[in-house]
């Protein structure tokens, strides 16, 4: 034990020298720039000569400029200086250029050693034969062990004494030179009164523990009380000195009403010696030390009487981190300014240090004491000293959300509040499920409690403060939050009802509140705080709809909420209010596609399955109505969203109809060809739709809406009515009779939309996409003509090959009408594409005819393909000579 002892004074004491030198080189470093300063000011004036009195008799007066000032060697200086200039009024006397940084002195080694290095060399020296000097009396019982204690102590006390001695009786030390040789005799001094009072403790037992731990106490105090005299080395010694004592000497029967006021006095005597000093390391070390001992206490022998005395202890720590280093009335500038603060000073950060130690002890005692009353009152009157302090500073004002936010957390993690237990409900939703605990009323009166408290504050700062951000984040979240944390932990306690109407109550008074900041506030002006007010009433209103209300109810009540929303943009006049109401719009119609409970077949929903008419179709007119709402306001970009909710809404409706009417039910299969040709019209006819207002009125929801129903679209009729769903690779009957069939929905009902888009493609600027449309108009009709052929000769269900020599003979004739028509319509529209589509269909034909119907066709079949492929070849060329070579050569 007596070498341990020995081991941790030697190493304080080394590792307090170390310290000292660094501080003692910032100090030497400080005292340079100082002088290099002061011989730049004198330079500089020395090199400013008196300007010269301007003769009376001349009207105008001429300014000489300034002789340079002296250069260094090394610069060149001009030997003339530029003429003066003359002016009809006296020129302002010009400024002298700043001479040249001075190159720091050489650092003097002599002095270094000896004024500095030899001194602590020697300090340490004599407190490490002060400490020998105990051991070696120890071992070999040279003296009495009462009387080595007491020339140790007698020995300590004179070092000490020589050391202040000596202070007093040197001159003045200048920051270049300062005098280390007081703070070193003291230093030692103070090692051997630590060494002599632990050693009649540990080793000889003369001391009873109380009275060591009240004599190394003293000692650490006195040291601290030295060093506003000698230095920051005897603060360091004394600081450590102090917090090592109760783990020197601990106590059989530990007691937190004696533990926690030494640690309060230790802590008060390191924050008062910091009083007109700058070393902050010294506040934050006694900080640390103190929440450090506080954890180990409450890990270690806490028993649940000592709420008090640890509760109190971290209160008093917070107090007097914040106000001790700067004065008990600081100044502006170190407790947050007017306004937020752009850094943090030493006694900011000391004060945000204990603040936060405070917090944090708080809330392991609010766990270690099972939330137990006391422990939740000492929280609460901490968190309150936070929100007081964001209160009177606008620097510090982030301090009340966080105040709320650790309140909540402590509060939710309350064991006993009530149980709970994951639970999978009927439409495989997993869920929490509660269940009543011992604790769940009082949990019920703290949230509410401090839902209403951190209300009230945050709407008070709103409408008190210039800048209200912190404190609307405070009121618009602490409601909703609370309240919401609440019935999450124990929604047994209150029915659906009740907690309805105080998530409307609490809504109602932050709706209050915005609307007293509006009659405040300048005209036309918007504020983030007042915003955060109205959000937070969003959020409990949204809360209040989800109790009273159930599955696409609860979505139509998210659509309402947007509109209102949307209208009190016209009366109040804060910021979010048009965000609030897109976000409204936005989870309703996310519930309407992602919401489960929704897409079951639920047979107590009016007009069952046909319910998307009025689950999409009032969510969609409410959107669109916020829309225009928003768009006169002057929220054009929130009136834009609203309005592309509504067109999904619409288009979302539509086709879930038809889903309903082809498909058997949106749950019912996959969809066929029918349904998917019913899709396409839709969604082609939606993008026409848009591409016209898009050139009467622009806007990003007409131009990307449009592209993208285009691509579904085009992509639709390309994948799926061509490839994957064509009753001709299918097999699938065609619904439909003879002629008014899938077949003419699906590939010849396409045909004049798509041309009709074509002309409007420069609308959203995909002009250059026509020829696409082009194509994909006669792919559609090659294929109409082609499988409307099949399904007269194959009946409802078709296949890929032909059945007779009639349908092989049918193709020719009717690719051949078809090709004729194109050729005649692109002479009459004056089209040269639409003529060489009619080529190209022609040319189809007569590979058929050489190659198919040379092989499948026999007697009169095969005799009409020729003749009648000839004479449609003879035709279209007289039709070329007649129509088309013809007027080109008379206009030329």
């Amino acid at each position: 034990m007596d070498g341990f002892a020995f081991l941790i004074a030697v190493v304080t004491f080394v590792m307090a020298l170390v310290a000292l030198h660094k501080i003692s080189r910032l100090q030497t470093r400080i005292f340079q720039l100082n002088q290099q300063v002061e011989k730049l000011s004198l330079h500089a004036l020395q090199s400013v000569k008196p300007q010269p009195e301007a003769e009376a008799a001349e009207p105008v007066s001429v300014v000489p400029m300034p002789e340079p000032a002296a250069a260094p060697a090394e610069a060149v200086v001009p030997e003339e200086a530029e003429p003066s200039i003359e002016t009809t009024e006296p020129m302002e006397e010009p400024v002298p250029a700043a001479a040249p940084v001075a190159a720091p002195p050489p650092r003097d080694m002599e002095q270094a050693l000896a004024g500095r290095w030899f001194v602590w060399i020697g300090g340490v020296a004599i407190a490490i034969g002060g400490l020998l000097f105990v051991k070696y009396a120890y071992d070999n019982g040279l003296i009495p062990p009462s009387l080595q204690v007491i020339l140790g102590l007698v020995a300590g006390l004179a070092l000490a004494g020589a050391g202040e001695w000596v202070r007093r009786r040197s001159p003045p030390a200048e920051a270049s030179s300062p005098n280390y040789v007081p703070a070193a005799l003291s230093a030692a001094g103070l090692a051997v009164i630590f060494a002599s009072i632990y050693a009649a403790y540990a080793l000889y037992e003369i001391l009873a523990p109380s009275a060591a731990f009240l004599g190394l106490a003293a000692t650490g105090l006195g040291a601290m009380g030295l060093s506003r005299r000698q230095g920051p080395l005897i603060a360091a010694l004394g600081l450590i000195g102090s917090y090592v004592t109760p783990m020197l000497i601990p106590s059989a029967d530990p007691s937190a009403w004696s533990f926690f006021p030494y640690l309060l006095v230790i802590l008060l005597a390191s924050l008062f010696t910091l009083r007109g000093r700058r070393w902050w390391w010294l506040g934050h070390a006694a900080v640390i030390a103190t929440l450090l001992w506080t954890v180990l206490w409450l890990l270690g022998p806490y028993e649940p009487q000592d709420v008090w005395p640890v509760g109190l202890s971290a209160l008093v720590l917070g107090l007097a981190a914040m106000l001790v280093p700067g004065g008990f009335v600081p100044r502006h500038e170190e407790f947050g300014g007017g306004a937020p603060a752009r850094e943090v000073n030493g006694p900011l950060a000391i004060g945000l240090g204990g603040l936060s130690a405070t917090v944090f002890i708080l809330i392991m005692l609010a766990f270690a004491a099972s939330h137990s009353a006391p422990a939740l009152f000492l929280l609460s009157t901490g968190l309150a000293i936070l929100v007081a302090l964001a209160w009177m500073r606008a620097g510090l004002s982030f301090l009340a959300p966080v105040a709320g936010l650790v309140m909540l957390l402590v509060l939710a993690g309350w064991q006993e509040a009530a149980f709970h237990a994951l639970t999978l409900d009927e439409n495989g939703t997993w869920s929490w499920s509660s269940s009543f605990g011992p604790e769940s009323a009082r949990f019920l009166r703290w949230m509410m409690g401090c839902a209403m408290a951190f209300t009230l504050a945050g709407t008070a700062g709103v409408l008190s403060k210039r800048d209200g951000r912190n404190w609307g984040v405070l009121g618009g979240a602490a409601g909703f939050l609370f309240l919401w944390g609440a019935w999450a932990r124990a929604d047994f306690l209150l029915s659906d009802t009740t907690w309805a109407l105080l998530a409307a109550g609490f809504a109602a008074l932050l709706l209050l509140a915005t609307a007293g900041w509006g009659r405040r506030a300048e005209a036309g002006s918007g504020d983030l705080g007042a915003g955060l007010l109205s959000a937070g009433a969003a959020a409990l209103l949204a809360m209040a709809l989800d109790r009273l209300l159930d599955g696409v109810w609860f979505t139509v009540g998210l659509a309402a909420l947007a509109l209102v929303y949307a209208a009190l943009t016209h009366v109040l006049k804060p910021r979010l209010l048009a965000s609030i109401a897109v976000t409204a719009a936005s989870l309703a119609a996310a519930r309407l596609f992602l919401a489960r409970e929704l897409w079951f077949d639920d047979r107590t929903l009016a007009w069952g399955q046909h319910w998307v008419i009025y689950g999409y179709g009032l969510p969609l007119i409410l959107a669109y109505a916020a829309s225009r709402v928003l768009w006169r306001s002057g929220h054009e970009r929130a009136g834009v969203a609203l309005e592309g909710i509504s067109l999904g809404l619409a288009i979302s409706l539509v086709s879930l109809e038809i889903r309903v009417l082809i498909g058997g039910g949106y749950l019912y299969e996959e969809p066929q060809f029918l349904e998917m040709a019913a899709h396409v019209l839709t969604w082609a006819g939606a993008a026409y739709g848009l591409m016209h207002r898009q050139r009467l009125f622009s806007s990003a929801v007409s131009l990307w809406g449009a592209r993208a129903l285009l691509l579904m679209s085009f992509l639709a009729v390309i994948l799926l009515s061509l490839l994957a769903f064509n009753p001709v690779l299918t097999g699938e009957p065609v619904p439909g009779g003879l002629v008014l069939n899938a077949i003419l929905l699906a590939y010849l009902a396409p045909v004049p939309l798509i041309g009709l888009i074509a002309l409007r493609l420069d609308a959203i600027g995909w002009q250059q996409l026509r020829p696409v449309a082009g194509v994909l108009a006669l792919v559609l009709l090659f294929a109409y003509v082609t499988v409307q052929t099949k399904r007269i000769f194959q009946g409802a269900i078709l296949t890929a090959w032909s059945q007779s020599l009639a349908e092989t003979y049918a193709y020719s004739a009717v690719w051949l009408a078809f090709a004729l028509a194109l050729f005649v319509a692109g002479i009459r529209l004056g089209r040269q594409p639409v003529r060489l589509a009619g080529l190209a269909v022609l040319a189809l034909v007569v590979l058929k005819v050489f190659i198919g119907d040379m092989s499948n066709l026999e007697g009169l079949y095969r005799i009409a393909s020729f003749v009648g492929l000839g004479l449609c070849l003879v035709g279209i060329g007289w039709l070329y000579q007649h129509f088309v070579r013809q007027p080109e050569a008379a206009r030329a």
